[in-house]
């Protein structure tokens, strides 16, 4: 009798645990969502250039290739300076002095290498081809990048991202609408990660490496081709059926 007692008690104890949440199970029931992926491009015409570039000085002393380094280095930051570019603009690398060594079994040494990096971000592309000239004429012998880039990205992201949102809106209303369904409130929305890239026009940086300095200034019209940068913007939304 005692153990018919137990096991009514241990029953009526489940039923009062676990029968108020079926209810609360029901009313969290997943909605029939439609789930798409909206992109959207936009093109822009950069409005900055950066300049990356090199000057190499290589002597048997390392003395004179340390003052032929600094000499065209104050050159650059002059030209610069003189086209009205704002200091915070200018960049300067470390210097580096390397030994040079020949590949023979007992390697024998050459001179040194003194080398800089000096990069410039101009907001004025009208003056691009003319401090780019003068630049390889005061002694750049490297150039490491030209990147045509737009100044206020932010704002054509946001762009791009609206246009994103609206595609996705279009595109899960059609794939409804061939099912017979209709699309309501959103369920979820998610950014994925994309790549804004540039197009490098103009004067490339193989042309520029060349060292082909007499045909660039002997050019009259303008060559420079900034191209486009495109931003783009990608997002995930999740639609409730109707």
């Amino acid at each position: 009798m005692r153990t018919n007692l137990v096991r009514i008690f241990a029953l009526l104890t489940f039923c009062m645990v676990f029968a108020p949440k079926l209810p609360a199970q029901d009313s969290f029931n997943h909605p029939r969502i439609i789930s798409v992926v909206g992109t959207a491009e936009i093109k822009v015409v950069p409005d900055e250039v950066a300049l990356t570039l090199g000057v190499d000085s290589r002597d048997k002393d390392l003395g004179v290739a340390k003052a032929d380094n600094d000499q065209r280095m104050k050159k650059l930051l002059g030209l610069a300076h003189s086209a009205g570019v704002d200091a915070k603009n200018i960049q300067t690398s470390a210097l580096t002095m390397d030994p040079e060594y020949s590949e023979d079994k007992t390697p024998k040494l050459l001179g040194y290498n003194v080398s800089q990096v000096f990069t410039v971000t101009l907001k004025d592309l009208s003056k691009y081809e003319d401090l780019m000239t003068s630049f390889l004429k005061a002694g750049v012998n490297r150039v490491d990048g030209i990147d045509f880039i737009v100044s206020e990205p932010r704002k054509y992201k946001d762009e791009a991202r609206l246009e994103a949102i609206n595609a996705a809106r279009e595109k899960a209303s059609a794939m409804a609408s061939q099912l017979g369904q209709s699309i309501g409130k959103p369920w979820e929305i998610t950014e994925e990660s994309t790549h804004d890239y540039g197009v490098l026009g103009g004067m490339n940086a193989n042309f520029l490496a060349s060292d082909k300095r007499g045909r660039m200034a002997e050019q009259n019209e303008s060559t420079l081709a900034g191209g486009q940068v495109t931003i783009r913007a990608s997002v995930r939304v999740s639609f409730q059926l109707e």
